[in-house]
């Protein structure tokens, strides 16, 4: 049988994706240097400074990005809270890209109407509804820290857009579901 269009859109999609979960696990390894690097001390290693060191001695420049990974990005409070983000919103990117896998994969295979899709689709929701409950607690506590300069930030922005893409995909399996059942009312009817 000959694959349509879309199949083949949904399976290209599926290495993307499977890409994009490999950039963003090693994301959430390296998220707390990036926090720490966010909010350091005048006096503490540079970034500059650590790629200094990686060129002259690859053992020192891993074991000081290795202490900043374990250590030192969880001494402050704001760099620990923004790590603790960013690693919460990484690991709930994967499980979204995960089930966006899964559902291209059953488009790619020709049942896009299958009954496992409307459960991707709602595990892909929670996802959301987490990364939107992370941005929330880090948007209170940046203004309970900077006040109301916190509201301009990234974090708070995600809020919002998370909340609604966790109802879109709620609908959206919905959706889906209903479909899977009708498709399997009209398998029995024929």
């Amino acid at each position: 049988m000959k694959r349509t269009a879309s199949q083949r859109i949904a399976h290209v999609l599926v290495g993307l994706c499977a890409l994009l979960i490999l950039c963003d696990l090693l994301l959430i390894l390296l998220s707390p240097a990036l926090a720490y690097f966010r909010f350091q001390d005048p006096g503490s290693m540079t970034f500059a400074r650590l790629v200094e060191t990686f060129r002259y001695d690859f053992d020192d420049g891993l074991g000081n990005l290795l202490a900043i990974l374990l250590g030192s990005a969880w001494r402050t409070p704001e760099s620990a809270v923004l790590a603790g983000f960013l690693i919460l919103a990484g690991i709930c990117a994967a499980g979204i890209l995960v089930q966006g896998i899964r559902l291209l994969a059953s488009v790619a295979d020709g049942t896009p109407f299958s009954p496992k899709n409307p459960g991707c689709l709602r595990r892909a929701a929670v996802c959301c509804f987490v990364i939107a409950a992370g941005a929330l607690g880090r948007t209170v506590f940046s203004l309970a820290v900077h006040g109301l300069s916190a509201l301009l930030s990234y974090t708070a922005l995600f809020i919002p857009l998370f909340a609604m893409a966790g109802l879109l995909c709620l609908v959206m399996a919905g959706l889906f579901r209903r479909a899977a059942e009708l498709k399997a009312e009209n398998d029995l009817t024929i």
